[in-house]
């Protein structure tokens, strides 16, 4: 631990030490003055640790959403798709939906076994940017079958805005070399220029 911060939570405790007094002398029950020092080293501990598990939680959600980001490619028009270890596609859309147009309350998909065209859509949202709500068609970036929905999504559309990288569907494209496709999508860094821009 680094000097100043000994300095600090020293001064800390001091000044813990002289409220606790104060207030002992006022109920007239004081502590030996070891079981005092005790106890309020013990509280100061417990406080700076709820500090860090709150900072560390928070670097590994940055840290977290970072990789998540990184590792998908993005449309224009909101969308992200992730290939899989299977070669089929996952699409799920940005936070855009919930950040800039508020929320997320609907989603719904085309059924599983339908052919998805590019630049076609696949399913819609329905935000709460305005009233009535307002509904957004979700275009596929490439073409092939839905072969799975996330049910856990279109139950309760509302996870979505506390984590845009759950899948809502995921694709069989017809196209052989779907890598190259993909990879032929914006980058999460290109994604953002172009929101930028708009």
């Amino acid at each position: 631990m680094s000097k100043w911060k000994n300095v600090k939570i020293r001064q800390e405790l001091l000044e813990q030490v002289e409220k606790e007094l104060q207030q002992g002398q006022k109920a007239e029950k004081l502590p030996s003055l070891s079981e005092f020092v005790a106890d309020a080293i013990r509280r100061r501990v417990e406080t700076m640790t709820k500090e860090r598990v709150r900072e560390y939680l928070e670097r590994e959600k940055q840290n977290t959403t970072a990789q998540l980001q990184e590792q998908r490619y993005y449309t224009s028009k909101h969308v992200w798709a992730r290939l899989t270890p299977q070669s089929t596609v996952q699409l799920g859309v940005s936070d855009y939906f919930p950040q800039q147009l508020v929320g997320i309350v609907y989603v719904e998909t085309r059924p599983i076994g339908e052919t998805v065209t590019k630049n076609q859509p696949f399913g819609v949202v329905e935000t709460v940017a305005g009233w009535p709500f307002i509904l957004h068609d979700l275009y596929s970036p490439i073409e092939g079958e839905i072969v799975k929905v996330n049910q856990e999504v279109l139950d309760d559309a509302f996870v979505l805005n506390g984590d845009p990288y759950k899948w809502i569907v995921e694709i069989q494209p017809n196209n052989p070399d779907i890598k190259k496709e993909v990879e032929a999508l914006l980058s999460f860094e290109g994604y953002q220029t172009k929101l930028a821009q708009s």
